[in-house]
């Protein structure tokens, strides 16, 4: 059974090629102080993690061999691209919901595949859209990302980015958390500063002395 490339790598899935990188680069240094009987075997293990998860960066999403020799997911891919040409019906909720009681929804081995295979479908039609009206809203949007868990889906994240996973699971991209400077005590400055013209004037009194 082959290990989660992420786990491999020790990272959160993420699109950020510089940390998969750097990542990547950490765990090659670490493995300099392994066992020479084992090393051989980690390393190779760590290359096709990186290049696992680098690769599902770009590549498109392809369900998995069990999913495509299911009679039900190709009937299931049929519906959901039908409904996306419906211009009319592709802005229901309740057309989506009738598409989510498909059989194949209820096999536990499918339901991974198919929800990001409407991820997948949804994002491509969104972004061949001419204008607004075209696009599935954004009611069918909070209703999907309920009803599949995208939001649970780190994978669906790494593989489309932060923006578009966002703008599909209708949430707003967290801000950097802003740390403010510490502001300057002026009071305990005013404090030395009259400490300070204190000693001088002393010191000025006592050479005139």
């Amino acid at each position: 059974m082959s290990k989660d490339p992420w786990n491999v790598l020790e990272l959160t899935p993420t699109s950020d090629k510089q940390q998969i990188e750097a990542a990547y680069q950490q765990k090659l240094e670490n493995l300099k102080t392994s066992p020479e009987e084992t090393r051989a075997e980690q390393e190779t293990q760590l290359n096709a993690a990186y290049q696992s998860v680098i690769s599902g960066l770009t590549e498109p999403f392809t369900p998995s061999q069990q999913s495509l020799s299911n009679p039900l997911f190709s009937e299931f891919n049929e519906e959901l691209m039908e409904l996306l040409g419906n211009a009319h019906r592709h802005t229901q909720v309740s057309a989506w919901q009738l598409l989510i009681d498909h059989p194949a929804c209820q096999e536990v081995e499918l339901r991974q595949d198919l929800a990001a295979l409407i991820f997948d479908r949804v994002l491509a039609h969104q972004k061949s859209c001419q204008n607004d009206k075209e696009m599935v809203t954004s009611e069918v949007l909070i209703f999907l990302t309920t009803q599949l868990e995208w939001t649970t889906r780190e994978d669906l994240k790494a593989r489309y980015g932060d923006n578009f996973y966002y703008r599909m699971t209708q949430q707003e991209v967290p801000q950097p958390e802003i740390i403010p400077e510490p502001i300057a005590d002026t009071g305990n400055l005013a404090n030395i500063f009259i400490g300070l013209t204190i000693i001088c004037a002393i010191g000025l009194i006592m050479i005139s002395v």
